[in-house]
């Protein structure tokens, strides 16, 4: 029985050993991390919010050497995130027509932030940061959209669509600006469609080369929707150009059909419509004469004659 209990105490005893062990280990690496280091570090510099019909031809030196103290959390912390400097383009000094530069030591609290718990920026070199900027040229473009719309039955679109802007500014080298004569929306489909539109298209920028920007990289699209009916008059002819010649026509009215947003329907009357035959224009073999809508509502969007042509007679 006593060679059991001395058993026990023993594993009990390497239990606690291995759980101080343990305890000083993570309080050793606790005081380590928590005592502050010196760190040099490259830190990646570029220019951001540039003018659109600006570009950044050249920048000099591309990253500094960032003199920091940190702690050791930092530190360990800081081993696993990439850093960069986003420098403003409104944070720039001209110095010449195309030169700007950047100093560092202007942007204490920028450089700092460019990191995870920096504790002080102890030295930036170099001292500055040579920029040329260059002007690009540029130029504005329609835009074309393409939607594919399927409305639901008895509703069309009532008027043209707009886009907004209906032009945009393209930005690039000169070669490529003047090989662009629009812009194109990326293709989007709308079915079932009962309401007025009003959605956002892309621009293909993609088809573009890599170094054009666009003032804007969306259009709205708005079309305006209405339920229509058809209607119908029968309408006179108008014989016209004639020249002095008897003719005589038959028959002598036809009937038009057309579609109409409903709102407008009672609005519309027959002396809204014209329909002509020009005598110069007959077929002189099978004499007849081609028919023309030479006026119609603009509320109506679409029209048809039950006849698109008429015969005649030369009385003398």
């Amino acid at each position: 029985m006593s060679n059991f209990k001395g058993i026990t105490f023993k594993r009990t005893n390497v239990r606690e050993f291995l759980f101080f062990l343990m305890l000083t280990t993570i309080l050793a690496v606790l005081i380590k991390l928590s005592k502050n280091y010196t760190k040099i570090y490259s830190l990646p510099v570029t220019v951001v919010n540039t003018p659109i019909d600006k570009v950044v031809s050249n920048l000099e030196p591309e990253e500094l050497e960032v003199t920091t103290s940190l702690s050791g959390f930092a530190l360990l912390s800081n081993q696993f995130s990439d850093f960069e400097l986003a420098i403003d383009f409104s944070q720039l000094e001209k110095t010449s027509n195309k030169k700007y530069q950047y100093v560092p030591e202007g942007h204490p609290l920028e450089i700092a932030n460019a990191f995870s718990g920096i504790s002080e920026v102890t030295a930036v070199r170099p001292k500055q940061i040579e920029i040329q900027i260059d002007s690009l040229a540029s130029k504005d473009v329609p835009v074309t959209s393409f939607l594919s719309s399927e409305y639901k039955t008895g509703y069309g679109p009532n008027g043209k669509a707009t886009l907004t802007p209906s032009v945009v500014r393209i930005v690039g080298p000169k070669a490529y600006i003047d090989t662009i004569t629009s812009v194109q929306t990326i293709s989007k489909s709308i079915t079932g469609i009962s309401e007025n539109i009003e959605t956002q298209l892309a621009i293909d920028s993609l088809a573009l080369h890599k170094e054009i920007k666009l003032s804007s990289y969306e259009v709205v699209y708005t079309q305006e929707v209405a339920k229509f009916t058809e209607g119908s008059f029968s309408i006179p002819v108008k014989l016209i150009n004639t020249d002095g010649v008897d003719v005589k026509i038959f028959p002598k009215t036809v009937d038009i059909y057309f579609t109409v947003p409903i709102d407008a329907y009672e609005s519309i009357t027959v002396n809204d419509f014209e329909i002509i035959c020009d005598f110069k224009k007959r077929n002189s073999e099978d004499d007849f004469i081609v028919l023309t809508i030479k006026r119609a509502p603009i509320e109506v969007r679409s029209t048809r004659l039950a006849t698109k042509q008429i015969k005649y007679i030369v009385v003398n």
